[in-house]
């Protein structure tokens, strides 16, 4: 996975601990810390390191926090309350956290009345959408988290960054062993996967990118100055376009051009919705009928070069089960970065005793 990248193993629980530390560090109220270092770790359980939903991002909300875009211990303001939907304004707080606390609202909602919507402004980078969906799923409830984002794709015909990647995470329970769940990004790939490739001095899929004129490409280093390929072409940017109108237009965040532009001030919108699955039929019969389903997926004639079908969500399942029993392989650059914020405010930093040999 790495090649040239050098990792560092670490037990989850350990990588854990010392997110939380160093967030409290920077001033996030012990609450906080535990919800962000946990979905940070999530990140890196479920993901690929590339992709930059793991502890790399800690060094971007320790330095927002320093400059006032995010504001730890930031009020969770209900503005508007109705059995079905909310609007909730974040106050820059923590992302993760504002989206966790709308879910759980939402959730408390289709308890009620059957569906539970809430919106959010004034927010910030949510993490990995499937964080806040897979809450609901357990919760015995079917997820949806989505969130805007800033502009790293054109509008179809286009070659002017306008709107965002925009994200969208759903989660519904099974008796399988794992949640079926959907993340994904509205691009092919995204910005992190790209650097990730920078750094390994290797090309990039031909899908995944133009350059600043609008040309595929293949090198990397062009791919960061250009728009990202949206996944379906043009169907991927109009998912994009009407996500940004729910989660920016409608819920009075930033939208188009300017979520995540100016550094102390994010307003990224999400949206978040439960469905209580025994409004529609009795939960052992819902798990009956998705078991089916999911094993008329799996007794589908395979296509040359495959051999299985996973279901969604599955694959990252997998990645979880393995690195909380053996370790997460986190690349050297994003732990020394851990090691410089702890060393800036006096945090004890307990990770050094996973290297080895001359790497320390």
């Amino acid at each position: 996975m790495s090649d040239t990248i050098e990792m560092v193993r670490i037990p989850a629980e350990a990588l854990r601990e010392q997110a939380e530390a160093i967030l409290i560090g920077y001033g996030a109220t012990p609450e906080e810390a535990k919800i962000q270092a946990d979905a940070r770790l999530q990140g890196e359980l479920r993901g690929h390191p590339g992709q930059g939903q793991g502890m790399r991002g800690l060094a971007r909300y320790c330095t927002m926090v320093e400059n006032g875009g995010i504001v730890p211990g930031a009020p969770f303001e209900i503005l508007v309350d109705t059995p079905a939907a909310a609007l909730v304004d974040g106050h820059k707080g923590f992302g993760q956290v504002v989206a966790l606390r709308a879910m759980n609202l939402a959730i408390t909602k289709a308890r009620e009345v059957g569906v539970g919507l809430v919106l959010v402004r004034h927010s910030n980078h949510f993490g990995i959408a499937q964080y806040h969906a897979m809450r609901a799923a357990e919760a015995r409830m079917i997820g949806i988290a989505m969130t805007n984002a800033g502009p790293e794709m054109a509008p179809w015909g286009g070659i002017t960054p306008t709107i965002g990647t925009n994200p969208w995470g759903i989660a519904a329970p099974t008796d399988l062993g794992f949640p079926l769940v959907l993340d994904m990004a509205l691009s092919v790939s995204g910005k992190g996967m790209v650097r990730w490739h920078l750094r390994q001095g290797k090309k990039i899929p031909t899908d995944w990118a133009y350059d600043k004129d609008g040309n595929i490409t293949d090198d990397p280093a062009l791919a960061m100055e250009g728009p990202l390929v949206p996944i379906g072409a043009f169907k991927g940017t109009g998912l994009s376009i009407m996500t940004d109108v729910i989660c920016g237009v409608l819920a009075g965040a930033a939208f188009g051009l300017t979520p995540y532009q100016d550094p102390t001030n994010h307003d990224v919108g999400h949206t978040l919705i439960a469905i209580d699955i025994e409004r529609f039929m009795p939960y052992d019969q819902y798990l009956s009928r998705v078991r089916t389903f999911c094993e008329q997926l799996k007794a589908s004639k395979l296509a040359p070069g495959f051999t299985e079908i996973l279901l969604p969500g599955e694959l990252e399942h997998r990645r979880q089960t393995e690195r909380l029993a053996n370790g997460i392989d986190l690349d050297r650059e994003t732990f020394d970065t851990l090691r410089h914020l702890a060393a800036a405010r006096n945090i004890p930093f307990t990770l050094d005793r996973y290297l080895t040999g001359d790497a320390k």
